[in-house]
């Protein structure tokens, strides 16, 4: 059974002694910054993608890990207050197990159908949401459609991008003229496709099992698409991370 040691790996895999840096966010962040932050980070870093080697897979169970630990002390109120006062950690030294870990992640986060992730899609697609998110990473990397299409989801992004072009809104680049040409539209819709079979495939091999997890649905999705899971899991990390109840 593997274990590992918080304190030591914290630095060494994600380059910062900052809890908060771990999880990529303030030190003013809410409860709800802080469990979107960590549900990024942790999908991230799954280690159950099936693709990956033996080494990638101990390397991402590693940071797992982390991220799970990182978690519990900063959602906890009393722990992230002394951490907050003093930078010391709670319990600094406990071990953490791969099944403690994921089971404490499962209890994070429920567990919803693919029509849930399906109708999110159907409402994202053409919404304003869609639009601002093409517009900030069109100007991020200079209307390079490849690096584009890794951030924001959509299946209709060239077209929303002509007519922002069309209207004015953005202004044509060479890099978006040369990444939008013929060939690498086709060179793009094969590679589109194989993903999508092997999107299909696990969706099936999921369903065949009766699995349902929010957890199996997005590592399926994530096959199809890839970085720009990001503004997803955003989204599905505030829809569907059960609440906590208010005490009377």
């Amino acid at each position: 059974m593997m274990k590992i040691m918080f304190v030591d790996d914290c630095e060494t895999h994600f380059n910062t002694k900052c809890l908060y840096g771990v999880l990529g966010v303030e030190k003013t962040c809410t409860n709800s910054e802080l469990k979107k932050a960590y549900y990024k980070q942790s999908m991230r870093w799954h280690p159950d993608k099936s693709s990956l080697e033996q080494e990638n897979k101990e390397l991402y169970t590693i940071k797992f890990q982390i991220l799970n630990k990182t978690y519990t002390i900063l959602s906890d109120k009393e722990k992230r207050a002394i951490y907050d006062e003093t930078g010391k950690i709670a319990d600094e030294n406990e071990e953490t197990t791969q099944e403690e870990m994921m089971e404490a992640w499962r209890k994070v986060f429920k567990k919803v159908t693919k029509e849930d992730i399906d109708n999110y899609m159907r409402e994202f697609e053409g919404s304003a949401e869609q639009k601002r998110e093409l517009i900030e990473k069109y100007e991020e990397f200079d209307g390079d459609f490849e690096k584009i299409q890794e951030y924001v989801l959509g299946e209709n992004l060239k077209e929303i991008l002509d007519e922002l072009i069309a209207n004015g809104e953005l202004k044509a680049t060479k890099k978006y003229k040369s990444s939008t040409s013929l060939k690498k539209q086709k060179s793009r819709k094969l590679r589109a496709e194989k993903e999508a079979e092997e999107a299909e495939k696990v969706l099936r091999e999921m369903e065949a099992s009766s699995s349902s997890s929010l957890e199996s649905m997005i590592l399926a999705r994530n096959a199809k698409r890839g970085a720009q899971m990001d503004s997803f899991f955003d989204s599905l990390a505030e829809k569907y991370a059960p609440k906590k109840s208010k005490k009377k």
